[in-house]
Formats: structure tokens, C-alpha cells, sequence
């Protein structure tokens, strides 16, 4: 054995952290040449500045050059335009690379140039050079200081839509000026967005907020002519920093390739929905009130707004749309609309023809559609996607039967031929998901895929939190989210940061690949990820389907309805309810009286919907156990509140999972009389108030005791639509429900012995498709003149009672037709020919089908658990 002296031993360790030492000033060191363009845009210099940024976190300096001769790092990177003369293109030229020619498309490769490695960064525009420099910049955080481009792989990508957007409301004044007046927050804000791909921003002045910004003009300046016009309380000082504040922000979110529309949601304050329920509103009609526009009147509305309009183009000069709610929730009485719109549609011509418009579908009269048509205005018409809340992702097979012959909560009559607009599908998730984290990349892929209907090119989703403050006093200090002991965020949004990757990156490639959200959930949550990742996929389906088929249609507006929250009234209520997609879910009752009648449906019913919804809590529950495990003890502030959440969504499936057999039972009670279906109805209502009482457990100290994101509901009311307060306040909500519901049952003391109710089964099954093999004729396209047939191959475990085809217009105010589906010479495979007077040339066409076993189980093809659950076919004019 060799003995070495401690004196020998020093110098050895003293050596030894000579040399790393060294390494350490070699890694600081080191050198990558950047070859870019000379004249490139503020796009590329933005993505440029935050590759710099990651290269300099792994110890690599960089240096900017125009040409290759003059690089003299170990490492190239060349970023530019794949067309024209560019380094990019010449080498892209000389290697046979192409990137797509289409506007933000990107091309990464690497190859090598003089025997180094050279790192190409292409884009079709700079929009595109930007994102793959952003990309490059991503992926060199994940990779190592000693191979810090070992996450980037070669790429070529092109957006699947257009428009990728996110709206921001104003709700509150003091939420909306500490965002407005913080440049670190849009920086940080707009960083995300960018790195995400959205391509567009949308903030939204007015929206039953209490008159706040109702109009906006006043805010930011005066219009010469109108000296009475003005916000009450607002300094000149003020208004020059609203104006100053505002145009930055443009200029901010140009610079990341991101697009600024402004919502001009309000144009006359005049009380009613507009109040929004704030407390006092009559009062703002008579008298000047602090926060609101006084002095615009019905004498002076229609040329004050004209002006008005010139003079915010002129203020805003780079502002690239300006959307507009149009009918009369906007202030504008239904006698004022056509007149004012045809009017400022003239004006807007002459003033801002240069500005694309987007005009609110809800309530619009054909004749301003066509008013706008005539003034050849740039414009889309935006529509919402699932009312105002976020259902399953397709556009509703039918829409609830009392708006249905309205412009109101869907596509309606508008997607007609010739078609002379886009429409811009807008879904609301600020109603549904408020507040808990969200995220599925499969939900996304498959709302986008379906905003391409019409020919749709853009879509847009409201952001997180997007309520706050809402019916509060406009001084009032707004609300901390979480409690301080489990903030691990400087701003509430970069909580949503997954909500985020997956409708803009998905947005931007439908095929994105997972890496992106894998090593985030890696870097956050370490050995939990995989299945704190596959928890929070899973529980993003649970509002979505509770609003698709355990919701009461009155609370559709975002301002009343709150599916995280709220448990939707007494039994007696709640048992009424028919949701929100009423041909592929059936009703409470619509089950009640199957059972009754023995009647059969091809629909979803609500037992198999319940086992659904079990299944999904038994699913999340697991995970989260096993994310608990991998964590240990050492669970970080952003662990414990995903945990959180997930547990409120899994507790939320089920309690829905257990009121739906009450609310069946309920309704087998109201028609039949029998008490023994009231004993079985009470019983599954103590088991749901468990499953709620688990909610406020799982939600324990996290959350704010105050959660104000609207109005405040009734503790009397069947019906409580409640935007504030706790999940605390709803349980005592349904204990005193239930404890009404006993005293009801006690006056009962006859048993009815005519009508004995069948007695409620609970589904085996969480889906019916285990029961049938289906091959569905899936026809993208058919002419316009000719009968269309549709065959399908139908096999079922118990047989096949019946296969029925049913097709309407793509016009949600036409019902479906039905034909039976006849057996054809082929084994199992089934059809029926739409007639051509049945197809209908102003609109496309869509069919689904329903099949039936010979033991009264149905199911509706193409099955919703996997694609939307119906087919659109496009009309060929030629």
C-alpha cells in the first residue's frame, strides 16, 4: 500500500482545483460566431438577443458577423430569410434545404462549414426566423455546457392556423392598470406568448365591468368637439400615461411578432347587463360617477363615436385591429343599431381602411353583415365556439334548444355560401376554467383541428384568471390568489404555464412534439413529472364534460357560470338540467323516462356518463399518488399547489359521478310519484355532498377565502350561480339542500301503489363503444348536385338492432333528418343516400350515426372519446 503525506495530499488537491479552475475559464471563454443579415427586423433581433441570452447562461460568449469568412468561433449559427441572398439562403441553395413559403414557417438543420459545426436558423419571414431562434434558444437551456445544442434536431415547420390568439378583459380597474403600467410584467407576459407562438393579442375595454371603459376613448384622450365627454376622476396626467402606456405595450408585442387587436366592447354606458351586477349602477345614469365615461348621450353617440374612432387610430397608430361588440349589450338599443353601424362602417372606411375589424356575431341583424360587406371594410365576424363557457372540442352537435334560432352561442346561420367573410372562432375558457391549472395537449389539437371549419384560419382563448375582480369596486385592492405560504410565482399567470404551451405551440404544429412540455414538467417537478404531466392531461377533460352534460344552460355567460366551483343548485334544480350538447348527451330526465317507457337511445346517458367520470377520478387519484411518492418530503410550493388542483378536479368528477344517479332518481320520483325513488335520490345526495366536502379538504388553506371573479349567488336559491367566496360556502349551500330534501320526504307519508318507479342501475360500462366495432364512412368532400350515400360497417357483441344515419346543414337553426340505414348484400355493412333536394347548396353538410344493440345499448359514430362526433362534408361547387 502506498501512503501519501497530507503535505503531498494538499498540493495534489491544490492541482487538482487548479485545473478545474481552468476548465471553468475555458467553458466561460469559449466562442460560437452568429452569422446574421445586416438589416434584419426587430423580430429576428429579439430572438437573436434571447439565443445570445441562453448561450451566455451555458459560459459561451458570442460574437455577431455578416459573413462566414469572418467567423471565428468554434461553433456557426446562421440566422436568416431562407429567399433571397442571405448566408441562410445561399447555404439552404447549396444543400438542397427548403422551408415551406408560407408566412412564419422555420427551418432548422445542422451541417458543417470549413470543419466546423454550423447550426442553421431559417425562416420563410422574419416572423419565422424569430421562432426558430426562439426554439434554438429553448432547447440550448435544456441541453449541457458541454453539448448545449444536444436538444436541437433538425425541423422544418409551418403554422396550421393563422391567427393564434389570447384575450385579456379589463374587468377591474386597479387589475388592469397594475398590468398596464408594468413593463417587466409584458415583457415577461409577451416573452411566453412568443416562445408559445401565439401570433396575437386581444384586450377587451367594457363587458359588464360596471361601466369601467365604457367607451374607452375618454381613458387615453379627448376628442376635440365633445368638452363633456370625459372619465369622472381621471387627471390629464392620467390619461397621457394610459396612452403612452398602451402604445408600448403595442410596440412590446410587435417586437415579439405578436399583433394587438383592441376590444371595443362598450359604446354607450347604460346600465342594465352592462352593470355586470355591481351594486349602484342606476345611480351612473343620472349623476357623474367616478371611474365611468360621463357625457355621452343618445343626442351625441353616434357622432361623438366617428370622431372618436378617427382619433383612436390617430392615438394608436400601430394598432393592428379593433374588434367590436355589436348589438345591444353594447349600450346600442336595438331601434339605434342598424343606423349606427352602417354610419361608422362609412367612417372607418374613409379613416382606418388599412385596420381589419372583427365584428361580435352575437345578436347581429343580416342587414349590418351586409352593411358591412357593401363599405368593403376589412372584417371577420367572431363567434363563440361553446357558448360562453369551454366545452368538449367540437362545435356543439346542438346547441340548447332555447337560443337555437338566434345568433347567439355558436356558428348559427353564418357559415352560408357564397362565402363573403372568415369567421373567428373564440372559445371561452375564462368561464370554465377561471382559476385551476389546465392543460391537454389532445383537447387543443382537437379544438384547433376544428376551428379550420369554414375555412377558419384563427382562433382565440381567453386567459386564465380572466374575471378577477369583476362586480368589485374599481379601488378595491384585488385579491392574492394563492396564500402567501404557497406562492412560487412573481405574476398569477406564469402558474398557467402549460395552458399556455398547449394552445400555442399546438395552434402553431398540430403534430408538436411533447419534448416541449416534457422537460418543463421535468425541470419543475423531477422524478413526479411523468405522472404529475399525465394527472393534469387527464383532469382537463373534467370541466369540459361537465359543462357538455351536467350544466344548467342559464349559467352559460362567463359572468354567471363557474364549473369549478359552482355545484349548480338544489337537487330539485340540478335534476332539470339537459347540458349544453343536447344531441350527444341525454338529460337527467330523458333517462328517467327510458326507464320508464323502456326507451332507447343512441345518446350518452347519463349513467354511463357518471361511470365516466368515476373512472377519470380513480384515473387522477392514482397518478397523483404515485407524483406524491416520487416527490418525498421534498414537495416545492408549485408542487403542492398542482397537487392541489388536481385533487379539487378530481373530488369535482366525483361529485358528479355521484349526483347524476340523484338527479335520475329525482326525476323518476317527479314522474311517478314513488318515494322509494325520493329514498334512492336522498342517498346519492349524501354520498355527492361527501365527494364535495372532499373538495374543500383538498383545497384546504391554498386558496383565498375570497375568490371574487364575479357576482354573488343566493343561499336560497335553487339555482345558487355564485362567483365568489370558497368551496366552504357551497357545501353549506348543499347541507341545507339536503336537509330540505329530508323534510320533504317526511311529509310524504303515501306510497304511490299505481306507478311503481324502475329502479336506477348504475352503468358497467364508462363507454358503450366496447360493445360495437364501427367503420364509418368518413366523405371530407361530395358535389353540390348529386345525392350523397354513406356506408358503414356495424358489428356489435349483442348484434345490431338498428343503424340510423342523421344530417343536417352545417346551420345550427336546421334539425337533423333521419334515414334508416338498410343492410346491404355485404355482411354488416349498412347504408343510406342523402337525397340531393336534402342537400342544401347555401351550406355544407354534416352527418353522424347511431347504432343500437339488441339490448337497448346505443352509441353515436364517430366516437366522441376520439374525434368530434360528426362528420362535415365540404360542398365542391364545380
Amino acid at each position: 500500500m502506498t501512503i501519501i503525506s497530507s503535505k503531498k495530499l494538499s498540493v495534489k488537491v491544490l492541482l487538482l482545483a487548479m485545473s478545474f479552475f481552468t476548465i471553468g475559464i475555458v467553458a466561460q471563454t469559449e466562442k460560437y460566431s452568429i452569422v446574421v443579415d445586416p438589416a434584419v427586423g426587430q423580430k429576428v433581433e429579439y430572438g437573436l438577443g434571447r439565443f445570445e441570452e441562453a448561450l451566455k447562461a451555458k459560459g459561451i460568449l458570442s460574437e455577431r458577423v455578416d459573413n462566414l469568412g469572418s467567423a471565428t468561433g468554434r461553433q456557426i449559427v446562421v440566422a436568416g430569410l431562407s429567399t433571397g441572398n442571405g448566408v441562410l439562403a445561399q447555404i439552404a441553395r447549396t444543400g438542397n434545404r427548403a422551408i415551406p413559403g408560407v408566412a412564419e414557417a422555420l427551418g432548422i438543420w445542422k451541417e458543417t462549414y470549413d470543419g466546423k459545426p454550423l447550426l442553421a436558423l431559417g425562416g420563410f419571414d422574419d416572423q419565422g426566423v424569430m421562432y426558430a431562434l426562439l426554439e434554438a434558444a429553448l432547447k440550448t437551456e435544456w441541453g449541457s455546457k458541454r453539448n448545449p445544442f444536444e436538444f436541437i434536431y433538425e425541423n422544418v415547420e409551418k403554422p396550421d392556423i393563422a391567427v393564434r390568439a389570447i384575450s385579456m378583459y379589463t374587468m377591474h380597474r386597479v387589475v388592469w392598470e397594475r398590468k398596464l403600467y408594468d413593463r417587466k410584467y409584458w415583457e415577461k407576459y409577451f416573452n411566453m406568448l412568443s416562445q408559445n407562438r401565439f401570433n396575437s393579442f386581444v384586450i377587451i375595454f367594457g363587458y359588464e365591468n360596471g361601466g369601467f371603459l365604457a367607451p374607452p376613448y375618454p381613458y387615453f384622450f379627448d376628442v376635440p368637439g365633445y368638452p363633456d365627454v370625459r372619465m369622472v376622476g381621471l387627471t390629464k396626467e392620467q390619461q397621457k400615461r394610459n396612452l403612452t402606456a398602451l402604445n408600448e405595450v403595442i410596440d412590446m408585442a410587435h417586437q415579439r411578432g405578436i399583433k394587438v387587436t383592441l376590444g371595443i366592447w362598450d359604446h354607450i354606458y347604460r346600465g342594465g347587463v352592462q352593470a355586470g351586477g355591481t351594486s349602484g349602477w342606476q345611480n351612473a345614469l343620472n349623476q357623474p360617477t367616478e371611474h365611468l365615461v360621463w357625457g355621452v348621450t343618445g343626442d351625441n353617440l353616434l357622432a361623438y363615436t366617428k370622431d372618436a374612432l378617427a382619433a383612436f387610430v390617430e392615438h394608436f397608430p400601430k394598432v393592428d385591429g379593433i374588434e367590436f361588440r355589436m348589438h345591444n349589450e353594447s349600450g346600442l338599443r336595438n331601434d339605434e343599431q342598424e343606423a349606427f353601424w352602417k354610419d361608422v362602417f362609412k367612417s372607418l372606411k374613409a379613416t382606418a381602411p388599412h385596420i381589419r375589424y372583427m365584428l361580435r356575431a352575437k345578436e347581429m341583424p343580416e342587414t349590418v353583415v351586409q352593411a358591412a360587406l357593401d363599405e368593403k371594410i376589412l372584417f371577420q365576424i367572431e363567434t363563440k365556439y361553446w357558448m360562453e363557457q369551454m366545452g368538449m372540442p367540437w362545435h356543439p352537435a346542438h346547441i340548447n334548444t332555447e337560443n337555437q334560432m338566434e345568433r347567439r352561442h355558436g356558428y348559427a346561420d353564418m357559415l352560408r355560401y357564397p362565402q363573403d367573410y372568415k369567421v373567428y372562432w373564440r372559445l371561452w375558457t375564462g368561464g370554465t376554467a377561471r382559476m385551476l391549472l389546465w392543460g391537454s395537449p389532445e383537447y387543443a389539437r382537437r379544438f384547433i383541428e376544428s376551428a379550420k371549419l369554414y375555412d377558419g384560419d384563427s382562433y382565440d382563448v381567453l386567459e386564465p384568471l380572466a374575471t378577477k375582480m369583476v362586480t368589485r369596486p374599481h379601488d378595491d385592492e384585488p385579491f392574492e390568489l394563492l396564500n402567501p405560504a404557497y406562492k412560487y410565482y412573481e405574476y398569477e399567470f406564469e402558474r398557467y404555464w402549460h395552458y399556455y404551451q398547449v394552445f400555442g405551440r399546438i395552434g402553431y404544429n398540430l403534430g408538436q412534439s411533447p419534448d416541449i412540455w416534457n422537460h418543463e414538467f421535468e425541470k419543475r417537478f423531477g422524478r413526479a413529472a411523468t405522472y404529475l404531466q399525465q394527472a393534469m392531461h387527464q383532469a382537463s377533460w373534467v370541466l369540459p364534460r361537465i359543462v357538455a352534460s351536467c350544466y344548467p344552460y342559464q349559467a352559460f355567460p362567463t359572468t354567471r357560470g363557474w364549473a369549478e366551483k359552482q355545484p349548480f343548485g338544489r337537487l330539485s334544480r340540478y335534476a332539470t338540467i339537459e347540458g349544453t350538447d343536447v344531441q350527444v348527451f341525454a338529460s337527467f330526465d330523458e333517462e328517467a323516462k327510458l326507464l320508464i317507457e323502456h326507451g332507447e337511445t343512441a345518446k350518452l346517458l347519463p349513467s354511463v356518463n357518471s361511470a365516466r367520470l368515476k373512472e377519470i377520478s380513480d384515473q387522477i387519484n392514482e397518478l397523483v399518488q404515485k407524483a406524491e411518492n416520487g416527490a418525498g418530503k421534498s414537495q416545492s410550493n408549485e408542487f403542492k399547489s398542482t397537487v392541489n388542483d388536481l385533487k379539487i378536479l378530481s373530488n369535482l368528477a366525483l361529485y358528479h359521478s355521484r349526483r347524476i344517479p340523484a338527479a335520475v332518481n329525482y326525476r323518476l320520483f317527479e314522474r311517478t310519484k314513488d318515494v322509494a325513488a325520493l329514498d334512492r335520490a336522498i342517498e346519492h345526495e349524501k354520498n355527492a355532498i361527501q365527494a364535495w366536502s372532499q373538495i374543500v379538504d383538498a383545497a384546504g388553506d391554498v386558496y383565498s377565502k375570497t375568490l371574487d371573479f364575479g357576482v354573488e349567488g343566493s343561499m336560497s336559491s335553487s339555482l345558487r350561480l355564485d362567483i365568489r367566496g370558497h368551496w366552504s360556502d357551497e357545501l353549506t349551500y348543499l347541507e341545507t339542500g339536503l336537509e330540505e330534501l329530508v323534510k320533504q320526504r317526511a311529509s310524504l307519508t303515501s306510497v304511490n301503489d299505481t306507478i311503481k318507479a324502475p329502479e336506477y342501475q348504475a352503468s358497467p360500462r364508462s363507454d358503450n363503444n366496447v360493445l360495437f366495432q364501427v367503420d364509418l364512412d368518413m366523405i371530407e368532400k361530395s358535389p353540390v348536385n348529386k345525392a350523397l350515400t354513406i356506408r358503414a360497417k356495424v358489428t356489435g357483441v349483442n348484434g345490431v338492432k338498428w343503424v340510423r344515419l342523421r344530417h343536417r346543414p352545417v346551420n345550427q337553426m336546421i334539425e337533423y333528418k333521419t334515414l334508416r340505414m338498410v343492410p346491404t348484400s355485404v355482411a354488416d355493412i349498412f347504408e343510406a343516400t342523402i337525397p340531393v333536394q336534402d342537400i342544401n347548396p347555401r351550406f355544407d353538410l354534416m352527418y353522424f350515426i347511431e347504432v343500437m344493440d339488441n339490448n337497448g345499448n346505443g352509441k353515436i359514430y364517430p366516437d366522441m372519446n376520439l374525434q368530434t362526433p360528426y362528420v362535415f362534408v365540404k360542398l365542391d361547387f364545380k
